[in-house]
């Protein structure tokens, strides 16, 4: 018989070809995730000149390794949103719709039916990964870095590990969560604790590290590094479970009682669980008071109104601050907030800075040390003061490139045109402000709020699911 000579064929036709995800769609999806690394490298390389290009200098360099290491990361997190929402697909949720059953009571060995299931997960696993692997390094060409591939090997089993580990965690979890919303809560709480294990074990280091992984054996260097013994075993195990645990849930059939209410006895109550989010419902009369649903309306508008209110927000602060300009400063509340594009400051303020300036009236003291705000000619400076003779404020920059003349940028400055006095800078803030501006961060911080209320009704029934599901698990 075809399904007991071929399991895995029928298996890759059936859970990854006809049921939604095709070998296509599979290209479709690596090429996507190769083509969002690239251009999330592009909005990154705006924002060199800030706190990420010095937090994070392997995010910003202009090499194949960046751009690799990149896409290691961005496939991950879009692999975790691929398997939450084709879970039903992917897991092993089919045991429980009574998929199986059948075929185990024909006498169909589960074992091989288990191994034929991971089999087409990491057959699929490898063909999104080495796709959206290869579609990254041909856009990396066009890009006209130097190419070299010391590197490429480990990066490339440095995410695939990544996808392996992730892949069977979630499906092992799927056999033991009844609740689909729960499992999917999982998968992210998965995926961050690998992210904190690679962190935590050292092991972020060396992967982030472009000379180390020249070295293709350095993954393998277990006196440096723990992390790759810890998820073998992680592994291991999950597949032992897999093993053990899906060959026995498939020996049973889960009965649905959706037509039997006409025989029950008197008085007695037909409930179902929602596969959804686990809540106990009855069949035949509704469990979910008028009041209760009237919160979780209430709820939901609230968050949503919420939600697209503080984007608002933001963006108009964005743009307060964008014209913000020497020239053209906009107050808030007496402080004079802008982006420094300057390195003639530093370290004080750093360029991407987002600098704070106290307005001050002609009659306030300003003293020697002070960053101060004036007009020069009707050209806006921000520069400190070293001295203060009969009346005249001498000031000058922080800093003077190697190239430039120590001295130029001495002025004498009559107090009234001093308007401004240094408060503080914000690294972080002014990143943000810079991520904002970016095509990224327009979509996050504008298009989404708007989508979210053309499609408020749906992204309603979003956030109501959401919460039954939270007080049903509670």
């Amino acid at each position: 018989m075809i399904y007991k000579s071929s399991y895995f064929k029928k298996e890759l036709r059936q859970a990854y070809i006809e049921n939604k995800i095709s070998l296509r769609k599979q290209f479709f999806l690596g090429l996507f995730m190769g083509l969002v690394a690239i251009a999330v490298h592009f909005m990154l390389q705006t924002m060199i000149k800030s706190v990420f290009g010095e937090r994070m200098p392997h995010l910003m360099q202009q090499s194949y390794f960046t751009t690799l290491y990149t896409f290691t990361f961005i496939s991950l997190f879009l692999y975790l949103l691929y398997f939450i929402f084709l879970y039903d697909t992917l897991s092993f949720t089919e045991i429980r719709k009574n998929r199986w059953y059948l075929l185990v009571k024909m006498g169909y060995n589960p074992i091989s039916m288990i191994f034929a299931k991971l089999s087409a997960l990491f057959y699929s696993m490898i063909i999104i990964y080495t796709t959206g692997f290869a579609v990254t390094m041909l856009m990396t060409a066009f890009l006209k870095y130097n190419f070299f591939y010391l590197y490429i090997p480990a990066l490339y089993l440095v995410g695939l590990l990544d996808f392996l580990v992730l892949g069977i965690v979630i499906l092992t979890a799927s056999l033991f969560f009844k609740q689909r919303n729960m499992c999917r809560y999982f998968a992210l709480f998965a995926y961050v604790i690998i992210i904190a294990l690679r962190y935590a074990s050292g092991y972020q280091k060396i992967v982030s590290n472009r000379v180390l992984m020249q070295d293709f054996y350095v993954l393998f260097r277990f006196d440096r590094c723990i992390y790759l013994p810890v998820i073998a075993a992680i592994v291991f195990a999950c597949l032992v479970i897999c093993f053990l645990k899906a060959g026995d849930i498939a020996k049973y059939y889960s009965v649905s009682y959706e037509n039997y209410a006409d025989f029950l006895p008197e008085n007695a109550q037909l409930v179902t669980r929602d596969d959804n989010t686990g809540r106990i419902r009855s069949l035949i009369t509704p469990d979910l008071s008028a009041r209760r649903s009237k919160i979780f309306d209430m709820v939901a508008t609230a968050s949503l109104a919420l939600v697209v209110c503080l984007a608002v927000a933001f963006n108009i602060f964005v743009i307060l601050i964008s014209t913000s300009q020497p020239g053209k400063e906009v107050t808030i509340r007496g402080t004079i907030p802008y982006i420094f594009v300057s390195e003639t400051m530093q370290p004080t303020i750093m360029e991407n800075d987002l600098a704070y300036f106290r307005r001050i009236d002609p009659y306030e003291n300003v003293n020697v040390g002070d960053i101060v705000l004036f007009k020069d000619e009707n050209t806006v400076y921000i520069e400190r003061v070293v001295t203060i003779e009969d009346d005249k404020y001498i000031v000058d920059i922080d800093y003077y490139p190697p190239a430039a003349q120590k001295g130029a940028m001495i002025k004498t400055v009559d107090r009234e045109d001093i308007y401004g006095i240094y408060k503080g800078a914000s690294r972080w803030l002014g990143a943000l402000i810079l991520f904002a501006n970016t095509i990224f961060g327009r979509f996050v911080f504008l298009f989404v709020p708007v989508l979210m209320l053309f499609y408020y009704k749906q992204a309603k029934m979003i956030f109501i699911s959401l919460l039954e599901a939270t007080s049903d698990d509670g």
